[in-house]
């Protein structure tokens, strides 16, 4: 393995770990206040919160893929020391971002005016207008901000962005916890977010600065020819990011619009629970993005192929007792984490998009070398047909078979669109199908033998946290075990022993 390798993996390596913990942070918090908003807040305002979530997750397209443009162009130039382009795009793309802002708010306000009444009439909340207005105020301002931590991502200084998103996860946290307990409604939730919310960014600027001492951010260097090389990326990363907002938030609203009051809650908790587990792990991949754009630089496409096949088979190991624990452990955990009385409705939807939890970890490896590449436009397309099959699928099916036809609605596109998107880039790389297979599929499968093993003959566990963590640590243990097996490279006796099968062999 070279030097440039090694330096490669030890990047990759620490800026996945430290992603990974941050939202690890951020996953744990999720985790424990789940219950206790629903508890707290109760389900018909609980149902609010989901549904203005998820409408107000829609504006984040505004983004129009601009960021992945920035983190892509940030470390090209920063790899090729050119840093009067690198402060052309940062500045076109804020000037992109403060005008995305704006349509925010003259688009966003008149859709939440118009929502507000159902909403308060379902909950009984007298403040959910000016909780969605504050939320979209937030948002709008999240966009030109979002610049820093995307010229931090493409400058690779994951751990930096890192600690500071765990600081304020945990202030956020401690408001909201105070807020909620106090019985203040829900827009002294709106003005925590927002506060803590424009205090990380502004640390994360500060970074910037502190990094990148020769970024300038000014008017000056927009310029039209910019603004072109800029859309001509964020075009395709915008139609796969509205492609994205279709599939993972369509559900939530159709649920709340057509089926009775707390299906919204029985939905979400299965669909956040997978969606956790994706993002957890896809956390990881796009750290992907910045190297492949800097290798690509160089012209190192050898080590690109490399990390591919590399990067899938990994994350595989990762996912793979993931996905099993969730068909094992769900309803146990379910019963644990939400209650007995969300089990029978929200396992069936879980189940089911669950199905998908494993291949499309692997599409995250696929698509985050395409975006490094920026071979985005097939990709993009193929997720606009993944989203037009699952709204056709969720309005079909949601009547007929309620939030468990919504997860099915969820589920097939997602798996036909992952195995294209893996497909498509295995063969961008050259790499044939079967190898893929064999460098990235086979040894993880093989090795997910193991705890379907142990968790089929030792049955359903209680759902009590320590005998969920008994049970998973009897199939982790030996399937960690097998892995280590997998990747240890022969030495000693072992490799004595291929010589003297390769001179038997002569």
């Amino acid at each position: 393995m070279s030097n440039t390798d090694v330096r490669t993996r030890r990047s990759f390596l620490l800026g996945a770990a430290s992603n990974w913990l941050a939202f690890a942070a951020v996953l744990a918090v999720s985790f424990f206040l789940t219950p206790y908003l629903i508890t707290a807040l109760g389900t018909p305002r609980y149902d609010v919160w989901c549904v203005v979530e998820s409408v107000l997750a829609y504006f984040t397209l505004l983004d129009m893929g601009v960021a992945a443009c920035l983190v892509r162009s940030v470390a090209r130039h920063h790899a090729t020391a050119e840093r009067d382009e690198l402060n052309r795009i940062a500045s076109s793309c804020l000037a992109l971002f403060l005008a995305a802002g704006a349509v925010a708010i003259l688009i966003g306000a008149p859709v939440l005016v118009a929502l507000a009444p159902r909403m308060e009439a379902k909950s009984g909340a007298d403040d959910v207008l000016p909780f969605m207005l504050l939320m979209l105020a937030n948002l709008a301002a999240t966009l030109p901000l979002s610049i820093f931590p995307s010229i931090l991502d493409g400058l690779q200084k994951f751990t930096a962005k890192s600690v500071v998103r765990i600081l304020f996860l945990l202030a956020r946290t401690a408001g909201i916890v105070a807020v909620v307990h106090s019985e203040a409604g829900l827009l002294p939730l709106a003005v925590v977010y927002t506060v803590t919310n424009v205090a990380e960014n502004a640390v994360l600027a500060a970074l910037c600065f502190r990094f990148l001492p020769g970024l300038r951010l000014a008017r000056r260097f927009v310029d039209r020819g910019t603004l072109r090389e800029v859309r001509g990326y964020s075009t395709d990363a915008f139609l796969a990011m509205l492609a994205g907002r279709v599939t993972v938030q369509t559900g939530a609203i159709v649920v709340g619009v057509f089926l009775p009051e707390g299906q919204v809650t029985l939905y979400a908790i299965a669909a956040r629970l997978v969606e956790y587990a994706k993002t957890l792990l896809r956390t990881i991949t796009t750290t992907l993005t910045p190297g492949v754009s800097a290798m690509e630089a160089r012209g190192d496409h050898a080590g690109v192929r490399r990390l591919f096949l590399t990067a899938t088979r990994w994350m595989l190991y990762a996912v793979v007792p993931v996905n099993l624990g969730l068909w094992f452990f769900g309803r146990p955990f379910l019963a644990r984490w939400v209650g007995q009385e969300f089990v029978e409705g929200s396992f069936p939807a879980l189940a089911l998009m669950a199905t998908t939890l494993s291949v499309g970890v692997a599409q995250s490896v696929s698509s985050r070398i395409l975006y490094g590449l920026g071979r985005l436009r097939l990709f993009a397309r193929a997720a606009l047909g993944e989203a037009a099959l699952n709204l056709i699928l969720t309005l079909a099916l949601t009547g007929p078979l309620g939030v468990e036809g919504v997860a099915t609605a969820v589920a097939v596109p997602n798996l036909l669109f992952c195995l294209f998107v893996v497909a498509y880039t295995a063969r961008l790389l050259d790499i044939p199908m079967g190898e893929y297979l064999r460098a990235g599929w086979l040894r993880p499968v093989l090795a997910g033998a193991v705890p379907v093993v142990v968790w089929a003959a030792a049955g359903e566990v209680a759902p009590t946290w320590g005998a969920i963590a008994v049970g998973i640590a009897a199939g982790l243990l030996p399937y960690a075990m097998v892995v280590a097996a997998c990747e240890t490279r022969p030495t000693g006796w072992r490799k004595r022993l291929v010589a003297l099968r390769a001179t038997a062999a002569r």
